[in-house]
């Protein structure tokens, strides 16, 4: 028999580990944004395929909104965006501890501030990170 927890998973950004997750099966989203490998068909029916030099990556996840990997978050784009010639990349790494399912991500930004939300329940943060290399590779277990 298999088994999975999600207590087993841990994403770092920056040496920062995430805390504070949202619900559901799908807080963590990651992704290569280009397909590896593309084809094209001649006239004659023989195939060429091209090898993609983009590496790059999205992870998305989402976050309670009482997380205080909110507020490290937003520092972190408030550095991305403040004016200068200092820019303040990310660097990520998520595993799957069981699994030995292993991401990791280099020179990304945050794509935009979690958009906020409130109400009479708490909600969710969702933020996304893109990554200019994304390596992935899944564990044997």
């Amino acid at each position: 028999m298999k088994r999975y927890s999600f207590q087993d998973t841990i994403m770092v950004v920056n040496g920062v580990e995430i805390t504070g997750w949202a619900d559901g099966d799908d807080v963590i989203d990651i992704e290569r944004r280009s397909d590896s490998i593309t084809d094209k068909m001649g006239a004659d029916g023989g195939m060429m395929i091209s090898v993609g030099t983009d590496k790059s990556g999205s992870v998305k996840f989402k976050l309670m909104q009482t997380s205080p990997s909110n507020t490290y978050l937003t520092g972190l784009i408030a550095l991305q965006e403040a004016a200068g010639s200092t820019f303040v990349p990310c660097f990520l790494l998520f595993r799957d501890t069981y699994r030995q399912d292993l991401a990791t991500g280099t020179n990304g930004y945050i794509k935009k501030p979690a958009k906020m939300t409130r109400g009479a329940q708490g909600n969710t943060q969702e933020w996304e990170i893109v990554v200019e290399r994304l390596d992935l590779a899944f564990g044997l277990v």
